[in-house]
């Protein structure tokens, strides 16, 4: 029986580089004995929607064109009838992509597609129902990705450079606090992750596991000022964070995050993305994510 998948793309992801990648995958993986549907995302939950009617339509699977925003809408998209999802990197940081060696070339995709060998990887579900992949992000991250939410173009690297001096600026979100059990602390910044990658080159959770039901869980307990930044950013790139001073690490299947003494709202991201305000409950769910193997 010939396999059906729904190709879902984001147009501007990669400069527009899902338009001409999209037919040709298609085009190679027919060939292969498996056959691929185009659709392109014209606004923002669309790849969610599309995501969501795929089953009952009788595709077998998902193929995500775009970066860890446009995957994130794709795995909400099919939470009531989950299917494997395959990936082609278009996005800025590409993590979830990076992490299980997802590649744009169109041969490679079809074949992986043709293979059809299905993965599991751990899911975090916030406590509005929301699930993400990568990781969810409280303070300096989440005031970033809110500066970057109106923005209608690909976004590229440099992008951030303007966006986190400002992020700086704008103060420290000092009494953030997280919960895990027993243990509670109270920092600066807090970041729930699935994934070790941050983006690029950087670790800020070397120890985290896609594949053990757990979160692993930092605290940075100092200002986030412009020195601090660039220290926790030479320390994550030397994948050496549990060396920085000022880090503090556990790990848990459920966490609290709030920021009760704040004196202003503390914006949050999750899959790199703006997404409101503290506070968030993360629970892990294990093996709820399928995704086609593309090495």
């Amino acid at each position: 029986m010939t396999r059906r998948v729904l190709a879902i793309a984001n147009p501007i992801s990669g400069r527009g580089r899902a338009k001409a990648l999209a037919p040709e995958i298609a085009r190679r993986a027919k060939d292969a004995g498996v056959e691929v549907e185009i659709r392109y995302t014209d606004h923002a939950g669309h790849g969610r929607e599309l995501a969501a009617q795929a089953a009952a339509q009788g595709f077998d699977g998902l193929l995500g064109f775009g970066g860890d925003g446009t995957l994130n809408e794709l795995v909400n998209g099919m939470q009531a009838r989950p299917m494997p999802l395959a990936i082609v990197p278009l996005g800025t940081a590409n993590v979830l992509a990076k992490e299980v060696g997802a590649r744009r070339d169109p041969g490679h995709v079809a074949r992986a597609l043709a293979r059809w060998r299905v993965i599991a990887r751990d899911l975090g579900r916030l406590d509005n129902g929301r699930l993400f992949t990568c990781f969810v992000g409280a303070g300096f991250d989440g005031e970033c990705t809110r500066a970057l939410k109106s923005r209608t173009k690909a976004i590229r690297m440099s992008s951030y450079l303007p966006i986190m001096w400002r992020a700086v600026m704008r103060g420290d979100f000092r009494g953030i606090r997280v919960r895990c059990g027993n243990d509670q602390r109270v920092g600066h910044f807090a970041l729930c992750a699935i994934t070790p990658c941050y983006g690029g080159p950087i670790e800020l959770t070397s120890g985290a596991r896609p594949d053990d039901g757990h979160f692993e869980v930092l605290t940075v307990h100092e200002p986030v000022t412009p020195m601090a930044l660039v220290k926790m950013l030479v320390y994550a790139f030397l994948r050496a964070m549990r060396a920085l001073p000022s880090a503090r690490f556990s790990e848990a299947a459920s966490v609290m995050i709030d920021a009760p003494a704040c004196d202003r709202p503390v914006p949050v991201q999750v899959d790199g993305d703006y997404a409101g305000e503290l506070p968030v409950r993360c629970e892990s769910l294990p093996g709820a994510l399928q995704l086609i193997d593309p090495r």
